[in-house]
Parts: structure tokens; sequence; C-alpha cells
């Protein structure tokens, strides 16, 4: 079976910025993992998995030679060297960027991507059926690979990444939206409606200086104060921020938590959420918002749950979160149930 059709586009472009704007379907933040490898001699297979951009520290070794932050195979291979990445979501795949920064006299020269859908066992018992999505390209030292689709590819649970014949790679970014094998259940028995995992996603915000709001519909509490959403400080009387979350399936909403875990001296002293329906990703500029959680106070460093005050049997398609009048916000969760 053929390749989708794609095609190699530069990192200034719209089509990169839209990329951006997608679900990184590799994250480690969704619990994505490497199954399997051929080998990581220099640097292991995982670090493609990582959020922060890659680095270089000249003066540190490691007993095996030089420390790199990527996937850095031994040299000398006859074949060619490989690695399995678990999506920690099922996803359609809108494109790639596959990074050899700081590879600069030993990246990989060339690389390909298969994938599969199937379970675990399925894949370590070598019984995945992987098909070639993206076939052999070549790559330049130090630098980023962006790849886009014609159009979506169905959805996969796993990659493997090739590696001919071996060397690094920094980073593997794979955008996509999620697609959910079945849909979540919270602990008190709703939906959340913007997790990453039923489908959620940010699509829009109005800042985002010190980190995306992305962050805000990961899994978890996160680690530190820099894997939620923040804005810069504000110095204009009457300023908001604003982000707006698309949810994975269109529901109506019950409950909102709003958690400023790690931000202590910088969480907003108000938060309101307001909701609408589209069937754009980014809802018009004249889109009618329906108010859903009239402005409340946060804390720091807390777990905030609330009732909606309104409209909370008619279903919406996004929400607007908005910080009086800006700060820093871990998690988002819009507690519901389904339309359909």
């Amino acid at each position: 079976m053929a390749a989708p059709a794609f095609r190699s586009v530069a990192a200034d472009s719209a089509e990169v910025a839209a990329l951006k704007g997608k679900t990184n379907l590799a994250s480690e933040s969704l619990g994505t993992k490497i199954v399997s490898f051929s080998d990581e001699f220099f640097a292991e297979a995982s670090n493609l998995l990582k959020d922060s951009e890659a680095v270089f520290l000249p003066e540190e070794f490691t007993d095996r030679g030089k420390w790199m932050d990527g996937w850095e195979t031994k040299r000398h291979n006859k074949s060619y060297d490989w690695t399995i990445i678990q999506l920690g979501y099922a996803g359609a795949i809108f494109g790639f960027d596959v990074d050899t920064s700081h590879f600069t006299g030993n990246h990989a020269p060339v690389v390909s991507i298969e994938a599969a859908n199937a379970s675990e066992e399925e894949v370590r018992a070598g019984k995945a059926q992987f098909s070639e999505i993206l076939p052999k390209v070549d790559m330049n030292p130090g630098s980023h690979h962006y790849f886009v689709y014609e159009a979506p590819t169905a959805a996969y649970t796993h990659l493997r990444v090739n590696n001919y014949p071996d060397g690094g790679i920094a980073r593997l970014r794979v955008y996509g939206q999620v697609v959910p094998q079945a849909l979540t259940a919270s602990s008190n028995g709703l939906i959340d409606l913007a997790f990453v995992g039923n489908g959620g996603r940010a699509v829009a915000c109005s800042n985002q200086h010190f980190c995306s709001p992305s962050n805000l519909v990961l899994p978890g509490r996160g680690k530190t104060m820099g894997d939620g959403w923040e804005t810069r400080r504000s110095r204009t009387p009457g300023h908001n921020d604003w982000a707006i979350l698309k949810l994975g399936v269109r529901g109506c909403i019950d409950k909102i938590e709003v958690d400023t875990r790690h931000f202590c001296g910088n969480y907003p002293p108000q938060v309101t959420m307001h909701a609408t329906v589209s069937d754009e990703d980014v809802p018009a500029s004249d889109a009618k918002w329906t108010e859903v959680l009239g402005a409340v106070p946060t804390t720091a460093d807390s777990q905030h749950v609330f009732d909606t005050t309104g409209a909370r049997d008619q279903a919406f398609t996004h929400v607007k979160f908005t910080m009086y009048p800006d700060g820093g916000v871990k998690r988002i969760r819009v507690y519901g149930r389904a339309a359909n």
C-alpha cells in the first residue's frame, strides 16, 4: 500500500504554524513510550519523546562517549536502526517534525516511518501489521524537518521510526488529533469533555508568553509551573486573558475544575467560563458565547471544583476560559455528559 501523499514544508510556513496547533501525539506528557529498539548505544530512544527542546552540553560525556539529547545509535550498522513508539492515545496524523538539532556530524542521514493500529501485546509479539506512512526522506544535520499530509491519516496506536543506517535524531513531533477508542469517564462518573484523551485540545488564546494552553487538557497535575498555561503580566486596567478549548465530544457541562497547582504568586484572582457551538476549530469572531460559570475567585496551588451556573442542559462544542486579569493555571477539567 502506497504511503499517503505528503510534502516537505519550511519551518516559517503557514502549514507549520497550523501543524503546531494540533496535538503532539508523541509527547511523553500523554503517556507515549518506547516499546522496543534495535540500539541506543550513545543516547536513549526515549529522548525522542521529550516535550522540551533538545539542548547541547559541550562538556558533558558518558562512559560511552558524548552525551546527546536525543536518540543515537552506534556507528557502522550494515542494515539500519529502528525504534517502536506506542502513542499515549491513538490518533490521526496531520504531519511530523523530525528534529536533528545538535546532531551535526552524527545525524541520521535518512529516516522513514511506519504505523500500526494494534495492541501493545501484538506489537511486542511481532504480530502487528506496520504500513509505511512516511517513505525514506533525507535528513540534514542540526535541522527541523517538517512533513505535512495532504489529508490526515487513519488512526494509529504505534509508530516505527527507521534510521538509515545509524546515527542520531533529537526529537520526533507527531502532530495530529486524538481519536478516542472509548471515552474516559472521571471518578465523579462524568466525562471530562476537554481532556486530551477524549479528543479535546486548545485552539486559540490571547497570550501564551510563558507556556501553552495546550497543557490545560493534559493528564495528571503536572510536574512544575512550566507545564501549565501562563500569560505575561498585564499593566492595562480591565485586562483579561483567555483560552478557547475545543471539546473532544459535544456535551452538556455540569462541573468545571480549575487547578492552580504550582501557581502560587501568579494564579488568576478571578476566572469565568463561557461556551458555544461551532463547526470550526476556532469559533468565528461573532460567535455567541453563553456563560456557564460566572466570575469566581481562585487561590494558590489548589484544585477548585465549581458547579456550572447556567445552560446546564445545553450541549456545546467549545469553551472559553478567561482569567482576570492574567496569570497561570495548570489544568482545566470540563465535566459533563456527551450529547451523542
